[in-house]
């Protein structure tokens, strides 16, 4: 399988990925590839990278203009064949990718214009998370359209075979009013003038138009509802000979994992495979789409789990699950069995009422193997390779790089930070940067595992594993927390070593903000960046898998 496989291999969906964008669209390589795997003509292209330009400046403009606007990122694009085979509401790679339908690139019958504000609109998505409130956060991307251009917006709209097209139709419509709206500091509300903000946007709506802010999210969430139920209805169909052939092939094969439903309960164990009661009571209602994905799930789990005990020297050599293991997580190690638990009701993953996502299997496949390979790290299996003390050494070092930045900063990082920092600092009972250090050395564990789990993975496990692991950060750290998370986003960096990306340090750059939000402000320099990174790098190096514990690897 070749990378260029991935971006083609499901087919309800055309990857456009974060590698081949660039602020001015596709590659060239990327335009040559789509046009020959999926049939894109150069008018398709041509109106994708005019959409994306427009996004890139527009949004670029306003993030210089005030701090309440975020700037441009890469992300991958995920272009849908069939509006109706992915969840409307889902957000692919963990929020690391943008969705678009066939049609919002038909040059037929949308515009440059509609495609760049899709792109705007799901940059909200990604970091509010709510689609009821995204148009009306997105207010100040039209303060400066041309009317050409809110017409030529308002047209595509209309032509649109979306899901929820009538949504933007009404955000079409709202374009005008939205112009209206107060901002700080793009434009001031008027003094005593009773304008209302909404919080944390920097809007304020004129008390003329107090009624159309709620009307216009009233107005988006029936879309979205009914979006969803025309998704649902295209999948309700049952299908018991799904059922029985998933129930079938857990008798005779009897594969070894856990399947649960909600509370953690266990609704089929291999040492009781002929009981199938209390399964086929929970597909019940589910439909034919779902059955058919939960067997193909299960297949990878009893796949991953037996690849990986088979090349085990000594299989019952491996530990007890710990107290504290997750259980949550595309897939798990049950607590109590020793056995990866495939959860039907898992927050986040709807396995009932429709197809699993695109690359949903393929994290599923890397979850597995990451979970085994971390009972590997724990019985001691991915040991140092080098002496405790060159590791010790290693860590001072990038405790020292982090000193000196620290105390380098600018002033302003250094006022916002420094109760962070102190705090830090206490609870560790060592310097700050010491302290960071130690947070990334408690990580390890983590890589220590996928260095081994990589051997089980197949390209596409492995670019999904990664592409939804390296991913923005800024929403999870408070501003005051800045140093943790530069040191969180240097340990996750290493992750791209296991990717076929050509270029890990363009794609980690430019994908998760870390070039705005720390390069910009003066944190670091690129240098800097380079010589912690290497740093990392290091520590990350000092592990290697015991090969006299594995009879073979994987081939």
């Amino acid at each position: 399988m070749t990378l260029g496989d991935y971006y083609f291999a499901d087919p309800r969906l055309v990857l456009v990925p974060i590698e081949h964008l660039s602020p001015a669209g596709v590659t060239d390589e990327f335009a040559a590839a789509v046009t020959q795997w999926r049939g894109w003509t150069a008018a398709h292209i041509e109106l994708f990278n005019l959409a994306f330009a427009r996004y890139w400046s527009r949004t670029a403009a306003l993030a210089r203009r005030t701090r309440t606007w975020a700037p441009p990122r890469l992300r991958h694009v995920a272009v849908l064949t069939d509006p109706l085979a992915v969840h409307p509401l889902a957000q692919l790679l963990n929020t690391s990718a943008w969705t678009l339908t066939a049609g919002d690139l038909d040059p037929a019958t949308s515009h440059p214009e509609l495609a760049a504000y899709l792109l705007v609109h799901g940059d909200r998505l990604a970091t509010a998370g709510d689609v009821t409130m995204a148009a009306l956060l997105n207010a100040a991307y039209w303060f400066d359209r041309t009317d050409a251009e809110r017409a030529a917006f308002a047209a595509a709209a209309a032509r649109s075979t979306r899901p929820d097209a009538a949504a933007f139709q009404a955000l079409a419509d709202a374009t005008a009013w939205l112009c209206q709206l107060a901002h700080e500091p793009l434009r001031p509300p008027r003094p005593g003038g009773g304008d209302r903000p909404i919080p944390g946007s920097g809007l304020f709506v004129p008390s003329a138009l107090q009624s159309q802010p709620q009307a216009l999210v009233d107005g988006w969430a029936a879309v979205a509802r009914g979006a969803v139920q025309r998704y649902e209805a295209a999948w309700r169909a049952p299908d018991r000979p799904a059922v029985a052939a998933l129930a079938d092939w857990l008798a005779a094969a009897t594969p070894p994992l856990l399947i649960v439903a909600r509370g953690g309960r266990i609704v089929w164990d291999p040492e009781t495979p002929d009981r199938l009661g209390r399964l086929r009571a929970e597909l019940a209602h589910a439909s034919g789409a779902a059955v058919r994905d939960v067997h193909a799930d299960l297949a990878v789990l009893d796949r991953h789990t037996r690849r990986f005990l088979s090349a085990l020297a000594e299989p019952d050599a491996l530990p007890p699950v710990g107290p504290d293991a997750e259980q949550r997580g595309y897939t798990y190690m049950h607590r109590g069995r020793r056995l990866l638990a495939y959860d039907l009701d898992e927050p986040g993953i709807d396995r009932r009422r429709g197809p699993a996502l695109p690359y949903a299997r393929a994290m599923l496949g890397a979850r597995a193997a990451h979970e085994w390979a971390h009972l590997a790290v724990d019985a001691g299996w991915v040991p140092l390779a080098v002496a405790a003390d060159e590791q010790a050494r290693r860590v001072g070092e990038l405790a020292a790089r982090l000193e000196t930045l620290i105390a380098a900063a600018p002033e302003s990082i250094r006022r916002l930070t420094a109760g962070d920092l102190a705090s830090l600092a206490a609870d560790a009972g060592t310097p700050a940067g010491a302290a960071l250090a130690g947070g990334l050395v408690r990580r390890l564990p983590d890589y220590q595992a996928n260095r081994l789990a990589v051997r089980w993975l197949d390209e596409a496990e492995r670019e999904t594993y990664v592409r939804q692991n390296v991913r923005t950060l800024r929403a999870e750290f408070p501003p005051a927390g800045l140093w943790r998370m530069l040191v969180r986003y240097l340990y996750e960096l290493q992750y791209l070593r296991f990717s076929a990306v050509a270029d890990p340090r363009t794609f980690f750059l430019r994908s998760t903000w870390f070039d705005a939000d720390v390069l910009d402000r003066g944190v670091l320099d690129t240098a800097d960046f380079d010589a912690l990174s290497a740093a990392v790098a290091a520590i990350c190096d000092a592990y290697a898998v015991d090969e006299t514990r594995f009879v073979a690897r994987p081939a």
